[in-house]
This record gives structure tokens, sequence and C-alpha cells, in this order.
């Protein structure tokens, strides 16, 4: 009994042996992890801190930089230089890009063509004749030696006739041909003395000779104008320039034809400037001025008045109806 109750003592003791042998590694791992834990987490701890002391020191280090550091070029890992080119907007840049979108817009405006078209002309107008005075014979009160103009009449012309369009190309240039007839009665607006075969060249001779004239004048003529007519692409506004000759038929003064006396030129050549506005398929609005630079009577007609001109204006609408 002895022996036994000594057996189950020693077995007692070797269980707990050998139960305290095997909880040991498992404390001693766990022990181990801890260390390994603690010592990675110091050495992040230090690596955070070496971190921001190496920024610190970066920002240390361009704060101390000098200007003359910074003025240095931009350089590659390699050496080469780094340059960088902006984009600049200069005044002609700016220029070109307006120009090139007011040229996108007219392109998408429609064309106004030019066609070739046969149309009515009737138009009114005004004009004047007037001469240069040569004694100061109508502004008696004159101080001055110069030689001034005077007008000797004023009238409103009435034309009638065809205008027809000849186009160049589609819409920019054409050329204006056309028969007219015209028709003014000119009034006086001055006392005149009408020169004779047998009167002096002293104007106030004249005046005490015999009393000074006073009347209108009747003209009519046949005119033949030739214009070229410019315009933009998509603008029914036009410019035009040309000329216009002009046959007299009947120039009268009370019973005194001047065209059978021939004192009225055969052919009269005048300048024509001015513009017509294309309304719409049917009608244009036209205006002129015509200044005629060929005499339009003789010198010897008007007493103390030479180098006699016209002057007007004309304003018409021109009807196509086809």
């Amino acid at each position: 009994m002895k022996h036994i109750t000594l057996g189950v003592l020693l077995f007692a003791t070797t269980f707990v042996f050998a139960q305290e042998n095997s909880e040991q590694p498992q404390l001693e791992d766990s022990s181990t992890e801890e260390a390994v834990s603690t010592d990675s987490s110091v050495t992040e701890s230090s690596a955070t801190d070496d971190s921001a002391l190496a920024q610190t020191a970066t920002l240390e280090t361009a704060s101390e930089q000098s200007p003359a550091d910074e003025a240095l070029p931009e350089r590659t890992l390699e050496g080469y230089r780094i340059i960088r080119i902006q984009k600049t907007e200069t005044k002609a840049f700016k220029d070109s890009v307006k120009r090139a979108e007011r040229q996108i817009e007219e392109d998408k405006k429609p064309t106004i063509p030019f066609r070739f078209e046969v149309g009515l002309l009737a138009s009114i107008g005004a004009k004047e004749l007037f001469g240069s005075d040569r004694y100061a014979y109508y502004d008696r009160d004159r101080t001055s030696k110069e030689i001034e103009p005077v007008t000797l009449f004023h009238g409103y012309p009435v034309n009638v006739g065809l205008i027809a369009t000849i186009p160049l190309n589609e819409a920019t240039v054409a050329i204006k041909v056309g028969a007219l007839f015209e028709y003014t009665n000119l009034i006086h607006n001055e006392d005149f003395f009408l020169k004779t075969n047998d009167s002096d060249e002293s104007p106030w001779f004249e005046e005490k000779k015999r009393e000074p004239e006073h009347g209108n004048i009747s003209q009519m003529r046949v005119s033949f104008p030739l214009l070229f007519a410019l315009k933009g692409r998509t603008t029914p506004a036009m410019f035009e320039v040309g000329s216009k000759i002009s046959i007299p038929i009947q120039d009268k003064y009370k019973s005194v034809d001047f065209v059978d006396h021939n004192i009225r030129p055969a052919v009269d050549a005048a300048l024509l400037i001015g513009g017509s506005f294309i309304i719409n398929k049917y009608f244009t609005l036209m205006t002129h001025i015509e200044a005629q630079w060929s005499e339009i009577y003789d010198d010897e007609l008007f007493v103390g008045v030479s180098d006699i001109s016209l002057l007007g204006i004309h304003v018409g609408l021109v009807f196509t109806p086809f």
C-alpha cells in the first residue's frame, strides 16, 4: 500500500511538471512578440522623426537659398537646361483672331448677286449754273480782287429713261449704261446782261445803255451715262463712278434758242459719282452728283461772266419688271 501511494504521488508530480514545461514556451513567444512590436513601433517613431527632421532641414535649406541660386536655370537630372515656353497673346495675334472671326461671320451671310437687268429710271434733282465774275459785277460791295463764282440760274431737272446693269463677276463689280431724256427749267438767280454784237466789254456801260435781263431758260437733252459699280459680296449698297455724255436738243431763253445760234456746245461731258442701294429684286435707289467740266455757254453770252459750269444732284428709282 505504501508503494502504491508513492507511485501515485510520483505520477502526479511528473504530470504537473510536464504541464508547467508546456506552458512556458507560449509565455516566451508572447513576450517575444511584444518585444518585437515594441521595437517596430520604436523604429517607426524614429523614422517619422527622421522624416520630419529631413523636411525641416529641406525647408531651412530652401529658405537659406540666395537670390542668385534662385536665378539659376532649371535643369533636368542629366544636367540639361529646361526652357519653358508660355503662350503670349500679342496685339497682332488678337487682331488676326478677330479678323478670322469676322471672316467666318461674313462667309455665313448670303450673297447678294448682280443680275443682268434692264430697268426703268425716273429721277428728280437740283442743279446750279454758275460762272466766274471777272468784274465784280454781281457784288458791288466786294473789295477783294479775287475772282469769285456767281450763281446765275438754278433749276430742278427731271430724268426718265432706261438703264442696264451688266455684271463683270458674281457680286462685286458691274457696269451700268443708260439712255435718258432730261428736262430742266432754269430759274434766274441774278439779273444779267446778254452780250450783243454792238455791246461794249464794260458791264457798267451796258447797264447805262439798257435794263438788265431776267428770265428762265428751258433745257432739253439726251444723256448717256456710263458707270462702274462696286460693292461687297453680301451688301446691297454700292459705290458708282463714271461719266455722262449729253446732247442738247433745246436751250431756249425767251424766243432765242442757244442751240440754233451755236452758243450752246454740241456735246456736254460731265463726271458722275454716287451710289445705289438694292431694295429688292424690283427696285433700286440711285443718287449721283453731276459735275460738268465743259463750258455750258460761250463766254460771249453773259456780260462779266466767264467759265460757265454746272453742278447738280440726281435722286432716282429704278424699276426692274423682270
